[in-house]
């Protein structure tokens, strides 16, 4: 009799720890139905006049975002010579999200490959503005 009540106890343990430690799927997939990405318009950029060939140069660039869930998510990047087209991308993670539209910070790296002026254009505003990048001109030696 005492084994088949241990038994029954020790079957009641495991089948309640696999009830509660099941991966539910469809939480993953609401979860991720909440992260949206957006382009994110450059604001101001704080960057060097000038740089080292192969040496990497940090640039500041500040960007807004539309309410209190955006974050920075990658930089997109087109090259043309000496001219590069910077393109933002802000990450929007969260279902419920703050209202406020903070500017917020973050670091370009730049590694020129070549001795000369480039041209690092960082978009602004959304087409067809005529000001549409904020542009910067480095010297590389």
């Amino acid at each position: 009799m005492k084994l088949n009540l241990l038994n029954f106890l020790v079957l009641i343990i495991i089948s309640s720890l696999v009830v509660c430690c099941e991966n539910n799927d469809d939480s993953v997939e609401e979860n991720n139905a909440c992260i949206e990405y957006e382009t994110g318009y450059v604001t101001s950029v704080n960057a060097p006049d000038t740089g080292t060939i192969n040496e990497t140069i940090n640039i500041e660039v500040n960007f807004g975002v539309y309410n209190g869930c955006g974050t920075f998510g990658k930089f997109i990047e087109s090259e043309e010579g000496y001219v590069r087209t910077i393109e933002l991308e802000a990450k929007y993670l969260g279902c419920v999200c703050s209202q406020n539209a903070p500017i917020l910070t973050t670091n370009y790296e730049f590694t020129p490959t070549d001795v000369g002026e480039y041209e690092l254009r960082f978009k602004s505003r959304p087409s067809p503005s005529p000001s549409e990048f904020i542009t910067v001109h480095i010297t590389i030696n």
